[in-house]
């Protein structure tokens, strides 16, 4: 077994998707080698306390690897959670300094769209921390090849893919609406990156046709940028209010409740990571439209678990018409998203994470 330190900077917001991911990956990781998982914050969730391998500021002030318990003050490899959260890290100067082998899962914030976003401050914290931050790694490690392929060699011409996982769920939907078709997408209110402008604007585009179908799109998930309002009057200027609906954040049981009642799950996301929500959704067997944001949509493409877009609302529209015309192939399109998500049980992926790790390690040594 490796020793392995995960070194994260998480405070348990509900509506970021690392609080679910980094967790879930740890505790699987944790069945396969020696973990010790760092959290350079002192408001992590309390459930995380509980965890025999979670320790956090109040337990380790200096946020130093070299204050940690032996064998993990000098473990075999750590692994970097996110990339801009270590800005005032000191942990990160040891890494850029010293000799700890180390790789980064950036989550999504590599890539070319994800830089747009405050453009100038992060060209200044790259020029000045976080280029040398991302050279000196081993390796960075993407969650999709869409995600490397929009990220670039240009952070580190070394790189490996290993996915988000899930757990399985023991209850998959079996029946479909009778009487229309039952749309959600699940996430942060933000509209740009998450695409929700695109996805009412193709809405308008085929109107018609929805409102003959009886269909509604809800869009569950937290205003974090106060925008919900903002989306609410394009509804209503486009006079969708009977298709595009509005709901609360759910989570937990509430959650799996809302997509076992829904039909097709929808993300017009800009850009992603690998949307857990999107792996979640076809878990429970539903068929997805998403975009090439999404970095899932060759795999959705490849084993026919719903239908694709470009990011764009003329793309999303056609992608929205296909759902209709192909409604009453549904359990067809159930089966084929139930096991594309097999692939992506922790179990599988925590095997995949050791072997990769393994096979960087081995290659740092031949040099």
């Amino acid at each position: 077994k490796m020793n392995i330190l995960f070194i994260s900077h998480l405070c348990g917001s509900s509506f970021a998707g690392p609080t679910y991911s980094v967790p879930k990956q740890i505790e699987a990781q944790a069945t396969v080698d020696n973990i010790f998982w760092y959290n350079a914050s002192a408001k992590g969730k309390e459930e995380w306390k509980s965890l025999p391998y979670y320790h956090d500021l109040t337990e380790f002030p200096d946020e130093s690897i070299y204050s940690l318990p032996d064998p993990f003050n000098k473990p075999d490899i750590v692994i970097v959670e996110q990339f801009y959260n270590m800005a005032r890290s000191n942990i990160r100067k040891e890494l850029v300094k010293g000799k700890i082998p180390y790789i980064i899962i950036p989550r999504g914030e590599l890539t070319n769209q994800a830089q747009m976003r405050k453009r100038m401050k992060k060209s200044l914290a790259n020029i000045f921390m976080f280029r040398k931050f991302a050279r000196n790694a081993l390796a960075i490690q993407y969650l999709t090849e869409q995600e490397y392929i929009d990220s670039g060699d240009k952070w580190n011409s070394k790189h490996i893919v290993i996915p988000n996982g899930i757990d399985i769920p023991a209850t998959v939907k079996t029946e479909f609406s009778t009487d229309g078709i039952k749309c959600v997408s699940i996430g942060r209110i933000e509209p740009y990156q998450k695409g929700l402008d695109l996805l009412i604007e193709a809405c308008f585009l085929i109107k018609d046709e929805l409102h003959k179908a009886n269909c509604t799109i809800t869009i569950c998930g937290p205003d974090r940028e106060g925008k919900l309002e903002t989306l609410k009057e394009m509804v209503v200027e486009k006079n969708l209010q009977e298709i595009v609906l509005f709901h609360d954040a759910v989570y937990g049981k509430e959650k799996e409740k809302m997509l076992l009642s829904s039909d097709v799950f929808v993300m017009p996301s800009r850009f992603e990571g690998h949307p857990m929500a999107l792996i979640e959704a076809l878990s429970y067997g539903l068929p997805v439209i998403a975009t090439t944001g999404s970095n899932m949509r060759k795999v959705i493409d490849e084993y026919k678990a719903g239908w694709t877009a470009d990011c764009n609302a003329k793309s999303i529209d056609q992608a929205l018409m296909k759902m209709i015309e192909n409604f009453e192939n549904m359990k067809k399109y159930c089966r084929n998203s139930i096991e594309l998500s097999k692939q992506y049980s922790w179990k599988l992926i925590a095997k995949l994470q050791k072997e990769q790790l393994h096979s960087i390690l081995n290659c740092d040594k031949e040099k």
